[in-house]
């Protein structure tokens, strides 16, 4: 009978055959198995059950089609919890941890906070698990991916009020303004589709990738809509692409002249955050 390590070998094989990352397939049986990599390589000589050879079958035949070991799964991990994922929203990225801490060092206990273009939901989510005084809201305009968010929140027992929408309509229609304002939203331009991985191209929601202006369209759209949303001080921050950060300055500096815009960079040293306080 065929051994674990075996089916290893040969699965790698076909990825370099393909021209995929090799070392994603150990990832995607740890993942799969719910296992470390020392456990891992102790299964290496052990005989892998029907069960779980059927498993390993269909989970590699999507990763040599190019498909995201995280919908492969079903889960991405952010800032160390486990958050689902499926088609229907963004794979959460580590850049995003640090959008999300810098929001948080920025705010108050108690304060009212939103997140705009939720997606899986793991930033309201983390940010009500690392300050439980907050209230936290979370908008998207895909019901596909209010889903996985709401279900990422009873998940990790996380009080989030999920509102449906566009941008901030959905404050607007309920006349609820906030303390603080978070959003990593679309904002690739489509003409730089092809210098993106292929898979997060095939696989990945395009309404949560692409925006049009050269991807500014959803930033203008917030941004003409803060008088109605903000309180007096509140906080605002947007994840932004490595070469948005000027353009954006000066466009949110053409529309509100008295705000400090600042722009900062993330750890591998990219334009990554705008913040500022209205």
């Amino acid at each position: 009978m065929v051994k674990f390590n075996e089916f290893i070998a040969d699965a790698k094989a076909k990825c370099e055959s393909k021209h995929l990352d090799v070392s994603s397939v150990d990832w995607l049986i740890m993942d799969l198995f719910g296992w470390n990599r020392t456990e891992m390589i102790m299964k290496y000589n052990e005989e892998p059950t029907i069960a779980q050879r059927s498993i390993m079958k269909d989970a590699f035949n999507r990763l040599y089609k190019g498909e995201p070991i995280q919908y492969i799964v079903g889960f991405q991990s952010f800032y160390g919890e486990t958050f689902r994922v499926n088609k229907h929203c963004l794979i959460p990225r580590p850049e995003t941890e640090e959008v999300m801490l810098h929001f948080l060092n920025e705010l108050n206990d108690n304060d009212k906070i939103v997140d705009i273009g939720t997606g899986s939901g793991n930033i309201p989510v983390m940010l009500k698990k690392l300050n439980k005084s907050l209230d936290v809201y979370a908008t998207d305009i895909s019901y596909e991916a209010l889903k996985v968010a709401k279900s990422n929140a009873h998940k990790h027992r996380a009080d989030v009020k999920f509102l449906h929408g566009d941008a901030l309509a959905p404050l607007i229609e309920r006349q609820i303004t906030v303390n603080g304002l978070i959003s990593n939203p679309p904002y690739i331009d489509r003409k730089d589709v092809n210098i993106m991985t292929s898979s997060v191209v095939r696989y990945e929601p395009d309404s949560a990738l692409f925006a049009e202006d050269n991807g500014l369209a959803i930033y203008k759209s917030i941004l003409e809509d803060l008088p109605l949303v903000l309180n007096k001080n509140a906080k605002v921050v947007f994840e932004i692409g490595f070469d948005q950060g000027e353009t954006l300055k000066s466009m949110i500096k053409a529309m509100y002249s008295n705000i400090d815009v600042k722009v900062f960079k993330d750890i591998n040293n990219n334009d990554r955050i705008i913040s500022f306080n209205w």
